[in-house]
């Protein structure tokens, strides 16, 4: 990877973090869905640390800046509005499902989601990681749905 190109595995990493950090806040405001927020937090942490065994790939960094269809200026505005979120949350300004829905809305947008179409470039390595992102970012959001739909009742 030359100097100028942007690292855009180790800011899919960072947005992993960030979204755990987020769920981590939430799991320490709602009492009552504290397990449910920390069992997110810590399937955010593994994402990080799955897209992490990619880092000795050498063709993941050409794959994500030529083929993926990732942009680092989207994934950037990505970190930096969860941060907002945390930040926000940190101030108690949101309820439970504001936050339940903050979450669903990030888990349906997630950048994974935009793996769903591999090129036949992409090694069988980051194809298989990336599919288990992404099948695990779609057992959130439906369990995101369920429990919002749930607290509307």
């Amino acid at each position: 990877m030359k100097a100028d190109e942007t690292d855009v595995l180790e800011m899919l990493i960072r947005h992993e973090l960030v979204i755990k950090e987020l769920y981590e806040v939430f799991a320490a405001m709602f009492k009552s869905y504290q397990d449910f927020w920390n069992g997110l937090a810590g399937d955010e942490r593994r994402h990080a640390d799955k897209l992490g065994t990619l880092r000795s790939d050498p063709a993941i960094h050409r794959w994500l800046l030529r083929e993926s269809r990732l942009r680092p200026r989207a994934i950037k505005s990505s970190i930096e509005y969860v941060e907002q979120q945390i930040k926000k949350a940190q101030e108690g300004n949101l309820k439970l499902l504001q936050t339940l829905s903050i979450a669903r809305d990030l888990e349906s947008a997630l950048l994974e989601k935009q793996f769903s179409k591999f090129s036949d470039t992409a090694s069988e390595e980051i194809k298989s990681t990336l599919k288990d992102l992404v099948a695990e970012t779609e057992g959130h959001r439906k369990t995101l749905v369920k429990i919002i739909e749930a607290e509307k009742r």
